[in-house]
């Protein structure tokens, strides 16, 4: 991906980030759609060897990255169950309705 000549409306940001990667992927920018495959792949193997272990329920998706929404949520979820033990394939995954502020709630809570 790194050595990609192909157009892509990343290469037109003045700042690249993570948020930038996820609003090109949901327009439908390839070279976005790749990077979003390859952490998805990633992520969703990740969370298949937690699974192997602990076999949580569900998993939840928390802080800044939350932001992306559902496509992130979609592709992790798409390639957990590639990796994925079949007894745990019904694992859900959702967003952290708290995003960022977690944190600072759970400071607040241990003050409290």
């Amino acid at each position: 991906m790194e050595t990609s000549d192909q157009p892509s409306m990343l290469r037109e940001a003045a700042y690249l980030s993570c948020k930038e990667v996820f609003d090109c992927a949901k327009k439908g920018d390839d070279l976005s759609l790749q990077i979003l495959d390859f952490v998805g792949d990633q992520l969703g193997n990740a969370c298949a060897m937690i699974s192997g272990v602990f076999d949580p329920e569900i998993y939840v998706i928390g802080g800044g990255v939350s932001k992306a929404g559902d496509i992130l949520i979609d592709t992790v979820r798409e390639h957990f169950k590639k990796y994925a033990f079949h007894a745990s394939t019904n694992a859900e995954f959702v967003l952290a309705t708290l995003g960022n502020d977690a944190g600072m709630y759970g400071a607040v809570k241990m003050v409290l």
